[in-house]
């Protein structure tokens, strides 16, 4: 009895034990910044599937044993794994920091999920970091913040065009960036410049995306991690969430303004001695005198018998009037070439004249407030802005809803709506245009230049001022009448917005679909001044409309199951279907000669037969319309939280293809295995270790109305016109494959390192290409399947934790990336042009088999020459090793290749970010450093300043420290020899001779530098690599005790930030702007009359009410 007794005790109080380790834990979790509370934080005990979410205020109450560990999880925040400990309440303050092994991102469909559990890589930026950084559109945000990421700003002033790219170029002609998607909105980053010839750069619809209003930003790198969008996403995609409003104290009002200053400050290297003159003599320069002994403007640029006796660019090539090599700017007093008596002086400040400080206001006010309702935000920003050149600016107004809507206890609604009014005035003239003044001031103005024309450009009475025989050759006379007087306007209306509902149908069954919205109406209108005072000479009139809409619709029907069948196993299974629609329209029209003075309509145009209609006068259109429909599926297998495996498939069927053709399939398989879960060991300091790898297969369509023939009309003599297509469609086009490979180890060390290495393999074949074919057809190509491109690269993350305290924290993170772009396979085709400087008169930008994606083609040194006998002579070196090219028998002009050939390649060695984040208390220091490392650049700027004579280069000899120069008949010309290093190679006898003639140091800038025409490409070939200090940024949070003694605020910051400040190296000569590079398109590599570098200081106010 006593036994029994005994045992019912001892049971008792067992059972009553283990009941009381069951306890109800409640607690707030809160952000480390502002300190509310968090909402939508997933709590989860640890190793099951029990768990809950906090509330609106960031409260939660679960029901746990003791001994339990809770996990909290958060989009954009550090993971926290606590231990209940018999505690009742447990109060959790979530950071943001470098130590992102274990939060939460946003992949594929918008779907959040650990980083733990993913195959692949991506990388997560805050909102809040992209509006701190100050750059002028959210694209440029991300320079230097992502391994593998490549951003390329256009030459030109804020508002133009970015290039992105992600792992290299996919394609050959092809669209290479990736897709940007926005609160599940699909977008493209299309427009700006993307050859030499230029134009304008009117930005693209990315630039419209308001930096206030996001609050996250993730990148899917690759095929892999963007194999769910389609052929769309074979780029990459960059996801964009918006905000949607938060709990809040007080009024839930925030208002932020921002002033920005930029200031231009990194203008060409030049010389200011030598003014305007050509090489018409080898003699010292010296002032021109008329008849009566006036000292006059020199305009002599050329001269039918120059020095060797015939015309001057005979000898010397072609250059522009910009040629500096005259006499000496003394300050003689002379009759200007417009009649005006002028200083012949030094211009120290001609490069700067025509620009100024910009300034861009940015005030955002926002009201947010959420509840058992959901939560909302509504926005309101207003932005405006000029340019660092006259008469252009902008403007946007900004009105943006995001809400997360609680219909019902199991329907869900995420709402985003955002519509902006944006306005600019003008956008400069780039790359090869006679209306560029930046080209103007390399190619056209010499060093004596005074830039009169700037401001005397238009006369009293209103009209243009007539400059008779304008002496500067391949530029306007009148750009700067055009400039300021010609003027195109841009207004954009654009909404865009996207409604998602969520039915949780089961516990484990859950229904989604998707509505979204992209819409743009653009319209220029372009003004073009009369220039004479009858109100109709010159004038002219055109309007420009488009319309641009993007219909998105998905379902996705989602069953998941944690502990599935009472296995160890968790197991999510989605399938889901897509309907993408896009439609565009445009027309135009201008006028002709004008018929009524200042009257700006179409109507207005001399008509009768003396005046017909030319083509520029008829209406013109555009048309562009393709759907793709989509049906895809994907399964999440875990296993006791340290093994994932993901599988995708999705079939598309495409608008562009044809019907044989126009469905295609492609899977994805990702794995990944933290082994540091996985075995229970003594792990030393390895605090983590993931390996992780995938494979995927994608697919990308073409262009609408590639399939059957396409005409063109026009007018001709007044009649109608039609032509025929110059390119034969194809008979069987199929969709441009990828298949790409990604491994990937992360590793946690000392639970303050953090690493992320990836290696990946991207092979794309079946490019769509224009084939070319013999004229003779009818035709100059034929689109065809044919050509194969790889991408192989390694991408490196270091994060470094280096101290955190209460108080303060310091942490530094380093990302790089190296990528090799290769053309294996052309089909046959000898090269495909992408891209040409002067047309076939200078070097190209063109993809050949065998060669990188991104070589320049030019014309090189030759280093050996077969003789008359068929006997191979040289290559010849000097005393240290480098090889000697070959030179004519007089010593003046190097031999060159017969045909342009590979001379360099733009694609960097290694591209890569450098970041640091201080907090001590209520202040914060960020710092970004930004770098480029090799890349190579066909530097026109550099070329035409050594050819004309700019270059302080070309100062040394000049100032008569040359070797003795002697004319034919043995007069001492001066010290003005050089000899060029080479070595003449008799083509009879193969007998080779050190050159040793002493020639004119004109032979050394001119015809051997390049310039237009066959001349050599590769003094022009150099190195652009860059390290620049990209970001910083000093921010003051006002602490409570503050603001509680103010009574008004609930929250109050200040901050300053430099950006683009400085470069702490560059490669280019003459202080050439590094990132000036002319266009966005995939022809990478040129500059040409770059805009000067800028930097920007910003000033910022946030505070709550």
């Amino acid at each position: 009895m006593r036994k029994f007794l005994f045992f019912l005790i001892l049971f008792l109080g067992v059972s009553f034990s283990l009941r009381a380790q069951e306890i109800n834990v409640t607690g707030i979790v809160s952000s480390a910044e502002d300190g509310y509370g968090l909402p939508g934080v997933t709590i989860q005990v640890k190793g099951t599937s029990i768990g809950t979410v906090t509330g609106i205020d960031g409260d939660y109450a679960l029901k746990v044993n003791s001994y339990d560990t809770l996990t909290f999880s958060y989009v954009g925040y550090q993971t926290q794994n606590i231990a209940v400990g018999g505690k009742n309440k447990i109060d959790v303050v979530m950071t943001t920091d470098a130590m992102m092994l274990d939060n939460v991102v946003v992949t594929a469909l918008g779907i959040k999920r650990q980083k733990r559990e993913l195959g692949y890589a991506t990388e997560d930026i805050s909102g809040e970091d992209l509006t701190r950084s100050g750059s002028d559109n959210v694209i440029n945000s991300l320079s230097g913040r992502a391994a593998g990421v490549q951003i390329i700003t256009g030459d030109g002033v804020a508002g133009g065009s970015s290039r992105i790219v992600i792992r290299g170029n996919n394609s050959i002609f092809g669209d290479n960036q990736p897709l940007i998607v926005v609160d599940g909105v699909p977008m493209t980053n299309e427009g700006g410049v993307t050859g030499w010839s230029g134009g304008q750069d009117w930005g693209t619809a990315l630039n419209n995306i308001n930096q206030e209003d996001i609050e996250d930003l993730s990148i899917l790198k690759g095929p892999t991690a963007a194999a769910l969008y389609g052929s769309r996403g074979g780029n990459g995609v960059i996801l964009i969430t918006t905000k949607k409003g938060k709990k809040q104290k007080g009024l839930g009002i925030n208002f932020s303004s921002t002033y920005k200053l930029t200031t231009p400050y990194g203008y060409r290297d030049v010389q200011n001695k030598y003014g305007a003159g050509g090489p018409v003599s080898f003699m010292t320069p010296t002032l021109t005198q008329d008849a009566d002994g006036n000292y006059i403007y020199n305009g002599n640029y050329n001269s039918d018998n120059g020095p060797e006796g015939e015309p001057s660019n005979t000898t010397f090539g072609y250059y522009g009037g910009a040629v500096s090599w005259g006499p000496v700017m003394d300050g003689t007093q002379m009759i200007w070439w417009d009649g005006i008596n002028r200083s012949y002086s030094p211009q120290p400040d001609n490069l700067s004249m025509l620009y100024k400080n910009a300034n861009t206001f940015t005030n955002n006010i926002s009201l947010q407030n959420a509840g058992d309702f959901g939560s909302v935000r509504v926005s309101i920003t207003d932005d405006r802005s000029d340019a660092i050149i006259d008469n252009c600016n902008l403007r946007q107004t900004t009105f943006n809803v995001g809400a997360l809507m609680n219909i019902s206890e199991k329907i869900k609604a995420d709402v985003s709506f955002t519509y902006l009014d944006y306005h600019r005035l003008n956008s400069p003239i780039l790359g090869e245009d006679y209306g560029n003044f930046n080209k103007g001031l390399l190619y056209s103005w010499p060093r004596s230049w005074q830039g009169i024309e700037s401001t005397t450009y238009e006369q009293p009475d209103g009209s243009m001022t007539e400059w008779g025989t304008y002496p500067f050759q391949y530029i306007n006379a009148n750009t700067f009448w055009s400039f300021y007087n010609n003027n195109t306007t841009l207004d954009r209306d654009k909404a865009y917005g996207s409604f998602r509902l969520t039915y949780d149908i089961t516990d484990w069954l859950t229904l989604a679909g998707k509505a979204a919205l992209d819409f743009n109406l653009d319209q220029f209108e372009t003004k073009n001044k009369p220039t004479a005072v009858d109100g109709m000479t010159g004038g002219y009139y055109k309007q420009n409309m488009s319309r641009d809409y993007t219909l998105d619709a998905d379902f996705l029907l989602t069953a998941h199951k944690d502990y599935i069948f009472g296995t160890n196993f968790n197991v999510r299974f989605s399938f889901g279907g897509e309907r993408y629609y896009r439609n565009m329209y445009g027309m135009w029209a201008g006028t002709g000669e004008w018929a009524y003075a200042g009257l700006y309509t179409f109507y207005n145009y001399l008509s009768g037969a003396a005046n017909p209609i030319t083509t520029s006068m008829l209406p013109g259109e555009s048309r562009y319309e393709k759907q793709v429909n989509s049906l895809y599926g994907f399964l999440n297998l875990s296993y006791r939280n340290y093994l994932f495996l993901d599988i995708t498939g999705r079939n598309d069927w495409s608008s562009t293809l044809p019907l044989d053709n126009n469905s295609y399939f492609y899977p994805s398989a990702t794995l990944s295995f933290i082994a540091t879960e996985a075995f229970k060991i003594n792990w030393g300091f390895v605090s983590f270790l993931k390996v992780r790898g995938s494979a995927a297969m994608t697919a990308s369509d073409d262009s609408p109305y590639q399939l059957d023939f396409t005409y063109n009309t026009g007018s001709f003599g007044g009649q109608l016109t039609s032509s025929l297509p110059s390119q034969v469609p194809p008979l069987q086009l199929k969709p441009q494959r990828q298949r790409s490979f990604e491994v990937g180890l992360d590793i946690g060390l000392w639970d303050k390192v953090n690493m992320d290495f990836t290696y990946y393999d991207i092979y794309s074949w079946d490019q769509i290409l224009a084939s070319p074919i013999a004229v003779s057809s009818g035709a100059s190509s034929a689109r065809i399947n044919t050509g194969v491109v790889t991408n192989k690269g390694i991408e490196a993350i270091i994060n470094y934790n280096v101290f955190q305290k209460p108080n303060s924290y310091l942490q530094v993170g380093l990302n790089f990336a190296r990528n090799t772009n290769r053309i294996v396979d052309l089909g046959g085709a000898d090269m495909y042009i992408l891209s040409e400087v002067w047309g076939s008169n200078g070097p190209a930008i063109a993809v050949q088999e065998g060669e990188e994606y991104g070589t320049i083609y030019g014309w090189d040194y030759v280093y050996t020459l077969e003789t008359n006998d068929g006997t191979v002579v040289g290559p010849f070196y000097d005393e240290h090793g480098n090889m000697l090219p070959l030179i004519n028998e007089e010593g003046t002009e190097y031999l060159k290749t017969n045909q342009r050939v590979p001379v360099g390649n733009c694609a960097p060695l290694v591209t890569g970010g450098l970041n640091l984040k201080y907090n001590y208390k209520n202040f914060s220091i960020y710092a970004l450093i930004d770098a480029k490392l090799g890349g190579q650049i066909y530097c026109g700027s550099y070329v035409i300043a050594m050819q004309t004579g700019q270059s302080n280069e070309t100062m040394y000899e000049r100032e008569g420290n040359g070797l003795p120069l002697y004319d034919a008949e043995g007069n001492f010309i001066g010290n003005y020899g050089v000899v060029l290093p080479g070595v003449y190679v008799d083509p009879e006898t193969g007998e080779e001779t050190i050159n040793d003639e002493v020639v004119h140091y004109y032979y050394n800038y001119m015809p051997n530098f390049g310039g237009w025409g066959n001349y050599l490409t590769t003094p022009g070939i150099v190195n652009n690599t860059w390290i620049k200090m990209r970001e910083i940024t000093l921010s003051y949070n006002f602490p409570d005790r503050i603001l509680e003694k103010l009574k008004v605020f609930q929250s109050a910051s200040i901050a300053v930030t430099g950006r683009d400040l400085f470069y702490f190296y560059k490669s280019l000569p003459d202080n050439i702007n590094p990132e000036g590079t002319l266009g966005t398109g995939n022809a990478q590599g040129l500059e040409y009359g770059s805009f000067p570098m800028t930097r920007s200081f910003i000033f910022s106010l946030r505070f709550g009410l």
